[in-house]
Parts: structure tokens; sequence; C-alpha cells
């Protein structure tokens, strides 16, 4: 065997490899021959484990060439071959996950966007039964009401009709194709033969379904999920000699290309959590892209992304602005892997933003597959060029709207100052909760961090849902943030201000006056009065303003204006 590929790899790559292996190796459970899922120790995890048989390729070192084998054998013995239903191809996300139903959902005789009106359909069918049984069964139970007839439709819909995120997830095709590309591209020739002919009938069923999902929208993909499905189809179409699938990559390709022309951005717009997927697949377009056009495609978008990130980025703050079409956390570093791309390109002292996070095991894959920032925009990641406001369209995915109307134009708008940024989105339909059409990052003299964003949720639930009847739309300028919160819900919904950073003190905000460690604001709220919940290490502050829906359709205004920066 020729040099093992981690001591070909430059320092930088080879510092991401090892990191990533410490940590994968920890979660290592040789018994069940899995990684063991970093936020459920109860259960494993299919995708990582994938991740984690690639850097064992790339370390080679003792004994992890035959553990890679056993976890490539364990992550395809959890693949669904079920030709007949909607989650054939996919993986197992976990062993521990339960099995998702069978037989009752002919899904490819059903039109486009019929996830989207089952979904319309169960919630209105709920509603009239749950108003019929409610005034029926509160004589004899009166806490019995409306809404736990409708949760208990919605879970017998949910035992015989697969539903997606709950009971599969689709989008592991995509990943854990992707992964397998890499590995059969760099490892196929040192790898079993019949560990690769089982790898390669793996992803016929993997790629062959992920187009039955593309051309039945049954599920929409995402702009990461999109670009994945691309790559998969055109790096197996080349390696199978499939014509059609070559075909269809291409023409997905193209589309892809023509929508992003239109404004220069993608659906998943200014996003920290997603952004970090969509390099690591535009990377391997043009790292393992099999024709010359599709490696310049995705290098056309690759460099088109990075200028966005430039647009909204800040170096003194080493953040995005905001605000975020989709993302889990409001810091770069906290659910993205972005920062790794960054370090890929600055090098020596910028380990920090390669700090391990839950997107870590997707290191290697992001080692090899390299970064590709213009050099134009270099200084703008280094040195902070002046305060600016930057304003960028874009048509979001509402994955959840009804096909035809659920592509919104959009515009994120941002004030960016050296230590203060202010973020809004306008236009927006998405009632994903992840969209966070509002937002604050700034920073205190000794360099702590601090943001803000407005979300929405059920009380007592997550805000990472999907909630029907709430527009919203803001504007930034500098020093101001105003948005507007228009709802019409049948349930309960509180609208917050979610503040994070060190030091935060509840008795310091009034309605009308918020004091925050370094940031003063003033608040005019055509709201309800709001309470206030500070978690005990103050550190997180909520800042709660209640939606009932017997006050009918109502509409929350808010002014912030922020006092001046010292900068």
């Amino acid at each position: 065997m020729t040099q093992v590929m981690i001591d070909r790899l430059t320092e930088r790559q080879r510092h991401l490899v090892e990191q990533a292996m410490a940590l994968m190796d920890s979660f290592y459970d040789a018994e069940m021959e899995l990684l063991i899922d970093e936020e459920q120790s109860d259960r494993h995890n299919t995708r990582s484990s994938a991740h984690y048989a690639l850097g064992l390729l790339i370390r080679s070192g003792e004994g992890d060439h035959e553990r890679a084998v056993g976890l490539l054998n364990k992550v395809m013995d959890l693949q669904f071959d079920c030709p007949d239903e909607i989650y054939h191809g996919t993986f197992r996300v976990s062993p521990q996950a339960a099995l998702p139903p069978a037989g009752n959902y002919n899904w490819k005789e059903f039109a486009p966007g019929f996830a989207y009106f089952l979904s319309e359909t169960t919630d209105k069918i709920g509603k009239r039964l749950g108003t019929a049984l409610s005034r029926e069964i509160s004589q004899v139970l009166p806490d019995f009401d409306e809404l736990a007839v409708r949760r208990y439709l919605q879970s017998a819909v949910d035992e015989v009709l697969p539903p997606v995120w709950k009971s599969y997830d689709p989008n592991w095709r995509e990943f854990i194709a992707s992964t397998f590309a890499v590995i059969l591209g760099e490892f196929g020739d040192v790898l079993p033969a019949e560990l690769v002919s089982r790898m390669d009938e793996s992803m016929q069923l993997a790629v062959s379904a992920s187009i039955d999902r593309r051309l039945s929208d049954a599920v929409p993909m995402n702009s990461n999920i999109e670009l994945m499905h691309i790559f998969i189809v055109h790096y197996y179409g080349h390696r199978f000699a499939r014509e059609d699938w070559t075909r269809h990559a291409d023409q997905e390709a193209a589309a892809f290309l023509a929508a992003y022309a239109e404004f220069g951005s993608i659906a998943e717009f200014n996003t920290t959590t997603y952004y970090g997927v969509d390099l690591t697949v535009l990377g391997l377009w043009r790292t393992y892209g099999c024709s010359a056009a599709f490696r310049e495609t995705g290098q056309t978008l690759e460099r088109g992304m990075w200028n966005n990130i430039a647009l909204f980025y800040n170096p003194v703050l080493e953040n995005l602005s905001g605000p975020f079409s989709r993302a889990y956390e409001m810091e770069m570093t906290g659910h993205s892997s972005i920062g790794v791309f960054l370090y890929l390109a600055l090098g020596a002292g910028y380990e920090h933003l390669a700090a391990p996070n839950c997107e870590t095991t997707h290191d290697p894959l992001i080692a090899l597959a390299g970064v590709d920032i213009p050099a134009e925009l270099m200084p703008q990641f280094v040195s902070f060029g002046g305060s600016r406001r930057v304003e960028k369209q874009f048509r979001e995915l509402c994955e959840r709207d009804k096909p035809g109307e659920n592509r919104n134009l959009c515009t994120a708008a941002a004030w960016i100052g050296e230590k203060r940024m202010i973020g809004a989105m306008s236009g927006s339909r998405n009632t994903n909760g992840q969209m966070h059409p509002a937002t604050i990052h700034w920073m205190d003299t000794g360099g702590a961090r601090y943001d803000l964003r407005l979300i929405r949720r059920e009380p007592g639930k997550s805000w990472n849902s999907h909630l029907r009847g709430m527009i919203f739309e803001a504007t930034a300028e500098k020093d101001l943030l105003t948005a507007a919160v228009r709802l019409d819900t049948d349930v309960p919904v509180e609208v917050l201000f979610e503040i994070t950073g060190p030091g935060l003190d509840a008795a310091r905000i009034t309605p009308e006056r918020w004091i925050l460690p370094a940031l003063g604001c003033s608040v005019v709220a055509a709201a309800s009065a709001p309470s206030i919940q500070l978690d005990e290490p103050g550190e997180k502050l909520e800042i709660i303003y209640l939606h009932c829906p017997e006050d009918g359709v109502q509409e929350m205004t808010f002014t912030l204006r922020l006092d001046p920066a010292s900068e």
C-alpha cells in the first residue's frame, strides 16, 4: 500500500481530520460497530458512522481499515429496501429508531404536494372533529378539549402513514450516498471487493429512490439536499454508466444554476447551519465531479456563495449578521461548518473557528473537499472594512406549502458595524421556526459576544417547529430594528425575543427599556405586556409576548431603537 492519505494532507487538513477523529474515536461502540449519537447517548447514528468510516480510511492506523469495513457494513444493514414505500433507499437514522408504518401509502400515485395537502386536510378534519367532540365529551371530562382530539387524530394518522422526519429521514440517502462517493472514489481499490460490490448495490437503491423523490416532489428538497441529490446522481451516473442519471443530474444542475442567477442567491440564504453543508457538497462537485462542465457549475455556485457570505460577515464578531432563512444557532461556530472552511482558508490563528461542535463528524469530508474562496474576498474575512448596510433578495422554499406557491421573494437586509450587527427579513411566508426574521449581534469591551433573535413557539414547546398563521416583516437600519408580526392562529403562541450571552439581568428589563450588557435599547411595542424569563446561569433571557386565539387576528409591532454604539 502506498503512503497513507493522512500523511499526504496539508497541516490544516490534517488538523481537521485528527481533531474529528479524536472526537469520533470516543463515541465508537465496538459491540454495535457504530458511532454513538453525540446528542443522544442511548442511540447510535448511521450518518456519523459513515463519516467515521471515511476518517478511519484517511488515517489508516492499526485496526482502522477493519473498523471502517465493519462500520460500512453495519450502515448498509440499516438501509430500507422497500420499493413501494416512500422511505425506500434511505437509511435508518439509528438502529434504536422505531420502524415507520408500511403497506398503507401508494405515494407514487399522488400528485406533487400530496404531503402538503394531507397535512392541511388532517388539520381541517381535526378542527371539525375536535369542535364537535369537545362539546359532548367536556360534560364528562372537563379537561378534555379540542386540541386533545386533534392530537389523537394526528397520532392515528402517523401510525398508518409514515410521517416524514418523525418516522424516517429522507435526507439520509443524500448524506450517506455523498460520503460513500468519496470513500469509493478514494479507497475503492483498497477495500474488499465484496464490500465495494455491496456499496454499489446500496447506492443503486439510494440514488434511484432519490430521483423518485425529486421527480415526485412528495418531500421537497431544501438547497443543501438538492445540491447533494445532484452530486450523487451525477457521480453514480458516471460510475454505473447510467446515461439517464447523468442527463437528470445535468438538467438539475442547469436548473439550480438558473435559479441562482436570478438574484445571485439560493433558497437557504444567509444560514449559519446550512451554508456549511452547501459548501461541503459544492466542494465535492469541484473535487469529485466527473465532467469539466459539472465542476465549472459547482465552482460558479461555490464562489457565489462566498460572495454572499462575505457580504453579511463581520470578522470582528466572526459571524454572519442575520437574518437567517433557516438556522439552529445564532453563533456561526455553534451548529455550522462555515468556521471550518474559514480555518482551511486562513490557517494558523483561526483554529478556534473550527473547534468541535455537533457538525464535526463532517470534517474529514471537508478536509478532502477543500475550500475555494475568491482571492479578492479574502481581506473581508480578516479585517473589518467599515460600517455598511447590505441587502439581498432570494426566493425561499416553504417545504410545507402548496407547490407553485412556495417560492416567495424575500429580502434580507442588515446593518453591519464593527461591534454590532442588525438583521431583518421581509417577504418570507415560511412556517419553519428556523427562519429568524429579526436579529442583533454585539460585543462588549471585553470581547464577550451577545445575540438577540425574534422567534415563536407554542407555550411549553420548541421554537423549531412548523406553525401556520404567522407572518413576520422586519426592517434594519443603523441602531434600529423594527418588526411586525401578524397572528391568525387557533392555538396560543408566544412571540419572544431570545437574548443570549453572559451576565444578563432580568431586573433591568422593562416594557419600554431593555438594559443589556454593552447595549441599551428603547422599545415601543404594540403588544400585551411581556413576561420575562431568565435561565439559572443568567445566559439566556426571554422577553415573551403571548397571543391568545380568542383575541382574534392580531398584529404585534416592535420598534427597537439601540443606544448609539461607542465604536
